[in-house]
């Protein structure tokens, strides 16, 4: 046998031209020389050099001659059915050992693959199977590229990726490709030793029937494709050390679990980035979940948001976690550290019980962007071992680990808005609009805010030095405060629902106070928080009245008008709070309530008149009630 293929070799080397190679075969695998990179062939007995590598004889079946061009550094695999063709140029043959069984593809790259060998190593994959997979393994560097692929392996996982280097997977440009993974003790129909890089300008769905759809043991990018998650049992995505988006499009649905989590759980010092942290800087996302108590988005440390597009939306209700003995729900965005968002358009919906449209432990911060967060769930209590999704009662006596309210944004350790564009309502029992359980501090953007009960709260001091806020409560404060409430800046309409619910309301009982130094304020409720101390230094006038929606309240020094307020549409006099029959509360008809206004023209002890709605009253300017 050597003997006769002694003889072919010979034959048919003078006979290759430029654009020819020369195969070597066997059964599903080939290594593939081009006719530019043979130069001499030396015989042995059992085996032909080529250059500097050296083919046994006895490893290969069948050797041909054609005009298969291979691209230098890259293995083509190229799926058929059952079947999985592999083809190698000549000069990765001494750094990749192969083998097929069917269509599942086992590679392992040499540990010698480095730049002063053969460099990095891409690995084609294109055509079609229900029964394949592609496992490789390394410790250098290496791109997948999808050129379009659908893969199933219905006993495993579609890329089983055993490398922890930088492994890019590149979708190419016009390609349609897809991955499902089946039974198996995989941890996703992608899975990754190392961090895994996802680009190019094609389409990839991934569907993971057993766990996660992609998991990676450390980071994940994307940018520039399209990648859709069509249904996992777990996570859409898992990960650890961070995860970043910088452009391209994600789409996540059918989702088990939640849609993003990054993790990483360890004592070791590390870069912010690489410690469970989320960053978006464009794109578009999209993420629908469902399973109880499971975030769109999820980190374990910080998430960052400088751009893009994204709709996220949870119908998960909330559980009572009996190790933890609390309850939790859902959100849209949740962080166990900080929220920044500097910029991008954020539509967040949450409708399952003691849903949030973003939570953290940290503290929230917004410089910038559009939010637009609706929350319509239900208050969740649990009591005498059940779970209400749906609970209307009084829960003042309910402690705060056996309930869960929505909110628009919570966060345990202050809020800090800068900028941005926010609108947020809220529509069920105690569900508030903005909530801190430290500080509040507003210095710009436009915010509106239309909550059930209290539009903004605050644990402790309540600061606001600029911006534009329009606040609406239906049976609550319009601005919260269990410390000082200070304003010194901007425009703030507020208004409470009435009786002890105020538009202005600060923690008088703990000898805390309203303080207005600057701005202009419209402040209506049942009454205010009026300031009492000498620390509040702009005047205000205030008259018991009641205001409509759309109307214009005014103030003016003899026929100037000093500052104009609109009643926003949005405010509903008979379901927004006010008196109506047998006492305060939602519901009934408009009745009187408490009018406070302040500008930086009033001069106290001047007379003003107050136009509302085309009434005129006059009131005296005072720094103090009292």
């Amino acid at each position: 046998m050597k003997y006769f293929i002694s003889l072919y070799l010979m034959a048919a080397m003078p006979v290759m031209v430029a654009g020819q190679s020369i195969n070597f075969s066997n059964g599903q695998t080939t290594i593939n020389y081009s006719a530019e990179e043979v130069g001499e062939i030396i015989f042995n007995n059992s085996s032909v050099t080529i250059g500097q590598t050296v083919m046994d004889l006895n490893e290969w079946s069948r050797i041909s001659v054609d005009e298969t061009v291979v691209e230098a550094n890259t293995v083509q695999i190229e799926y058929n059915g059952a079947k999985a063709n592999v083809l190698i140029p000549g000069n990765l043959h001494p750094f990749v050992e192969v083998a097929v069984d069917g269509a599942h593809v086992q590679i392992t790259q040499s540990a010698e693959v480095s730049d002063t060998t053969c460099g990095e190593i891409s690995y084609s994959l294109s055509g079609t199977s229900n029964d394949g997979s592609l496992t490789l393994t390394g410790s250098y560097k290496c791109t997948i590229e999808l050129r379009g692929l659908e893969l199933t392996n219905p006993s495993g996982a579609a890329l089983d990726i055993q490398n922890g280097k930088r492994i890019a997977i590149s979708v190419k440009n016009g390609t349609v490709n897809t991955l499902v993974d089946g039974n198996g003790s995989q941890k996703g129909a992608v899975t990754c030793k190392g961090h895994l890089e996802f680009k190019g300008k094609g389409q990839l769905s991934v569907t993971g029937t057993k766990s996660h759809a992609i998991y990676a043991k450390e980071y994940v990018e994307i940018k520039n494709l399209t990648l859709d998650i069509l249904g996992s049992v777990k996570d859409g995505i898992n990960c650890a050390q961070y995860m970043s988006m910088h452009s391209g499009e994600l789409n996540l649905t059918n989702i088990g679990d939640d849609g993003i989590q990054v993790s990483y759980k360890d004592e070791t010092d590390r870069e912010a980035e690489d410690t469970g942290s989320i960053t978006i800087d464009g794109g578009k996302i999209t993420i629908h979940v469902s399973a109880d108590a499971v975030k769109c988005i999820k980190a374990d440390a910080d998430v960052t948001i400088n751009g893009g597009t994204l709709t996220l939306s949870t119908s998960s209700n909330g559980i009572y976690d009996t190790t933890k003995a609390k309850t939790k729900s859902s959100a849209c965005i949740g962080a166990d550290g900080d929220i920044v968002i500097n910029d991008g358009t954020l539509t967040l919906s949450a409708t399952g019980s003691g849903g949030k449209g973003i939570s953290c432990d940290g503290v929230f911060t917004c410089n910038g962007g559009k939010l637009n967060i609706a929350t319509t769930g239900g208050m969740l209590v649990y009591t005498n071992g059940s779970l209400n999704h749906n609970y209307t009662g009084n829960v003042d006596r309910i402690t705060s680990d056996n309930k869960s309210s929505s909110k628009g944004i919570k966060a345990d350790s202050g809020v800090i808005i800068n900028g941005g564009d926010m609108y947020i309502t809220t529509a069920t029992n105690n569900a508030e609009g903005i909530e801190s359980k430290k500080d509040m501090d507003i210095k710009g953007g436009t915010i509106f805010v239309k909550a059930y009960d209290d539009g903004i709260n605050s644990s402790d001091d309540f600061r606001v030095s600029g911006g534009d806020l329009t606040v609406i409560s239906i049976v609550g404060d319009g601005l919260d405060s269990n410390g000082n409430l200070t304003i010194s800046g901007g425009t703030v309409r507020t208004m409470g629902s009435g009786g002890m619910e105020m538009g202005l309301d600060a923690a008088t009982e703990s000898g805390c106070a309203v303080y207005i130094t600057g701005g202009s304020v419209m402040a209506f409720g049942g009454s205010n928080t009026y300031p009492t101390k000498t620390g509040s230094t702009q005047p205000f006038v205030n008259i018991s009245t009641s205001i409509k929606s759309d109307t214009e309240i005014s103030i003016l020094s003899g026929g100037e008008t000093l500052a104009t307020f609109v009643v926003p549409s949005e405010y509903n006099e008979n379901t927004g709070g006010l008196f109506r029959p047998g006492g305060w509360g939602p519901g009934g008809n408009s009745g009187s309530g408490s009018l406070l206004l302040s500008t930086p023209d009033l001069v106290s002890g001047a007379t003003y008149t107050i136009n509302n709605a085309g009434t005129s009253s006059n009131a005296t300017a005072k720094l103090t009630s009292r």
